[in-house]
């Protein structure tokens, strides 16, 4: 169970790469909004067992299904802010786990006040999903496997990226020196490994808009009829072969 643990310790450090995962933002006509963040990361488990972890997992029946208040875990998580404290909580994790039928399904969701919000609690469902695999499946983490430092990422896809809300506007370009150097971050090459291994580890990214869109610009970018939801879609790949896709500008 300890190298089990280890590879989703990796993954769920990925929440925007992670498998299948779909975060959905909604805002409201004063900047407020909620942040909805869903990732199968049933997949990891199939590696597991293909990879010969699966002698871990075997007699294994463990199921959870459940929804977790965070501020009854937010003092569980270290090295939080009191800034992200307060951030977590107000969210609410739902764990959906079933060893047998090899399902590792999880939902974070955030409510914010203003759109600055959005990027803090993106870094913060990075923290709260790795420390759930450890209470979840590790002894509350005492018994967790020590992973190297050089072996994780140095912060999710997303820190590869600026991403600016405003009044109006949401534009995401991609940090050209920083993205310049991540052949030497050990962890996204290990996710880009993986996703050359077939796993797939595709990102949809849904706006949901108070007023219909003014105009969009974005490789991988759909719009709505009413022009109110913009649905953008991603990849490691995408991010290896051509990051510009995962760039996009939205108005309105």
């Amino acid at each position: 169970m300890k190298k089990l643990l280890g590879l989703l310790l990796i993954g769920s450090a990925f929440v925007m790469t992670s498998c299948e995962t779909t975060r959905e933002i909604s805002f409201k006509e004063d900047g407020s909004g909620t942040m909805v963040t869903t990732t199968d990361m049933s997949g990891l488990l199939a590696i597991a067992k293909m990879s010969g972890q699966g002698k871990d997992m075997e007699g294994d029946d463990k199921a959870i299904d459940t929804t977790i208040n965070l501020d009854k875990m937010v003092d569980s998580i270290p090295d939080l802010s009191a800034e992200e404290k307060a951030l977590a909580k107000k969210g609410t994790l739902g764990l959906n786990l079933n060893m047998a039928e090899e399902k590792l399904v999880t939902r974070l969701h955030f409510p914010f006040s203003n759109a600055g919000d959005i990027s803090k609690l993106d870094q913060l469902s990075a923290k709260v999903m790795q420390q759930t695999m450890k209470k979840q499946m590790g002894d509350g983490g005492e018994n967790a496997p020590p992973i190297p430092a050089d072996e994780m990422p140095k912060g999710s896809m997303e820190e590869y990226f600026t991403t600016t809300y405003k009044k109006g506007l949401i534009e995401k370009k991609h940090i050209a020196e920083k993205y310049g150097d991540v052949g030497n971050d050990k962890g996204m090459q290990a996710m880009k490994e993986m996703a050359g291994q077939g796993m797939p580890m595709n990102t949809t990214l849904i706006f949901n808009l108070p007023r219909p869109v003014k105009k969009a610009e974005g490789k991988n970018l759909k719009l709505s009829e009413d022009k109110k939801k913009v649905t953008i879609l991603s990849s490691v790949e995408d991010f290896f072969d051509d990051v510009t896709k995962l760039e996009f500008k939205i108005e309105y």
